[in-house]
């Protein structure tokens, strides 16, 4: 039996069976300064112009090629996905993907994203999954002033209050830790470091992107308290990010503390990507704490 007859129901059940993606970010419109070589890779610069010739790539472009039904180089692709439009090229694609629901985070920093509400003509359900420390820089710095008058607890009780507001409105809570402070997360950093990292932020020129590590925990562990409050998923983007951050401080091993918190044993982790490249440090993860799903491509 050769391997295709011998795998032909797993690729059937496979093919046939509805997708949701509990990973997604915004679409942007054409025009957009993202390359479309930047969909497959994380690299920025000249690392960027080696993406071509990595693995994964050339088999996403063999793959995408033959669904385009052009010849399979990238500039036959770009072409192709120029003269269809966005429209057409995503509902190709999601339909070829057989995508039921989409489940997207705000995080994105990208320009020209779409509002969520358009996804829904390429999906039949949509749902919002909130970034927190989006929303917390959101919120200070609606205040344009460098040195302005927040204090811990005036923060805090704007962003809690904000993220009860929309937590019956949307279906997790997502941390990018892992590419700013690291994922060694106090659960009891105290008031008082907080209020000192979260003065050293307000000096710094707007519009303000939280790195303070002891600002950043404290963010974390109230968010991860609403989540328990209304059983959100709090996803945690594991593994390496961008290059900001040394890779050591993002295995989700640092995650120990937070786990053992009795506070959290009913809280819902999603490690993001599969922790890669720490996929067996997450697997264990999830095979010693309940609380804690890696999720998979």
């Amino acid at each position: 039996m050769d391997m295709d007859a011998k795998y032909a129901d797993l690729r059937r059940a496979a093919e046939e069976t509805a997708v949701v993606d509990a990973h997604a970010h915004d679409l942007v419109a054409a025009g957009s300064t993202l390359p479309f070589i930047g969909c497959f890779s994380e690299a920025d610069g000249d690392a960027l112009a080696l993406a071509p010739h990595s693995l994964p790539f050339k088999r996403s472009l063999r793959d995408i090629a033959a669904l385009y039904d052009c010849d399979p180089s990238l500039e036959k692709v770009e072409e192709f996905r120029r003269a269809q439009g966005l429209s057409s090229i995503t509902s190709k694609c999601f339909q070829a993907a057989n995508i039921s629901a989409l489940v997207v985070d705000d995080v994105s920093t990208l320009d020209k994203t779409l509002e969520l509400e358009s996804h829904k003509a390429f999906a039949p359900k949509v749902y919002r999954v909130v970034g927190i420390e989006t929303l917390a820089e959101t919120i200070i710095n609606e205040e344009s002033v460098v040195g302005s008058s927040w204090t811990l607890d005036s923060f805090t009780e704007a962003f809690v209050a904000k993220l009860k507001s929309v937590a019956n409105k949307i279906v997790g809570l997502k941390s990018m830790a892992a590419h700013r402070s690291g994922l060694e997360i106090d659960p009891s950093v105290s008031k008082v470091d907080a209020e000192d990292g979260l003065r050293k932020e307000l000096a710094t020129r707007r519009p303000l992107r939280i790195t303070n590590k002891n600002l950043f925990d404290y963010i974390f562990i109230h968010s991860l308290e609403i989540a328990v409050e209304f059983h959100l998923p709090m996803q945690i983007h594991t593994g390496f990010g961008d290059r900001e951050l040394g890779l050591r401080h993002c295995t989700p091993f640092h995650l120990r503390a937070v786990l053992e918190d009795k506070r959290f044993v009913k809280c819902q982790i999603v490690l993001l990507n599969a922790s890669y490249p720490f996929s067996r440090e997450g697997s264990y993860l999830a095979s010693v704490y309940s609380q804690v799903e890696p999720h998979f491509y």
